[in-house]
């Protein structure tokens, strides 16, 4: 049987005919192998539905390619010889980990900024404890997903070491 005709066992996605011509799989995931394929449904004789024979089948493979939004709510505490940046947990539910970046110069462009940590970060606060007393440094903080997908700097917080 020409799978791309008729295949039997098939269940809808939709639980009722739709009258437009589009449609979103809100159950998907990102990294799934799908395989869709299109019904007419018209009324028969005495009111029945009549479904067409399958459209062709179109193969997806969705793959995630949005970033993350940038962290939020950052703030950084100083107490002696250190500094505490905390900020809050971003909503997207794939988030992997966060990274910290620091500067003393707010106008150095931030891909030459210092990341201080070299493993994603799990939780929302971080200790830089190899700062100088009296000095000001900035941070800001990207959010990584799951997929590898990089969020946009933060806003940039910074604080003098007391």
């Amino acid at each position: 049987m020409d799978e791309s005709q008729s295949t039997p066992g098939q269940t809808p996605i939709n639980s009722a005919p739709i009258s437009g011509s589009t449609y979103a799989d809100k159950t998907f995931k990102f990294g799934g192998e799908y395989r869709y394929v299109v019904r007419a449904v018209s009324l028969g004789t005495e009111g029945t539905q009549v479904e067409s024979l399958n459209s062709n089948i179109l193969p997806v493979s969705p793959r995630d390619t949005f970033a993350p939004a940038a962290p939020s709510g950052l703030s950084v505490a100083g107490a002696a010889g250190r500094l505490s940046i905390f900020f809050a947990a971003n909503i997207e539910t794939d988030i992997a980990g966060y990274e910290i970046y620091r500067s003393t110069d707010p106008n150095l462009p931030k891909t030459n900024w210092t990341k201080l940590n070299s493993a994603l970060l799990t939780r929302t606060s971080f200790v830089d404890d190899k700062v100088e007393t009296g000095k000001r440094y900035y941070y800001y903080v990207k959010a990584i997903d799951t997929a590898g997908n990089v969020s946009q700097p933060s806003d940039v917080v910074s604080e003098i070491v007391p």
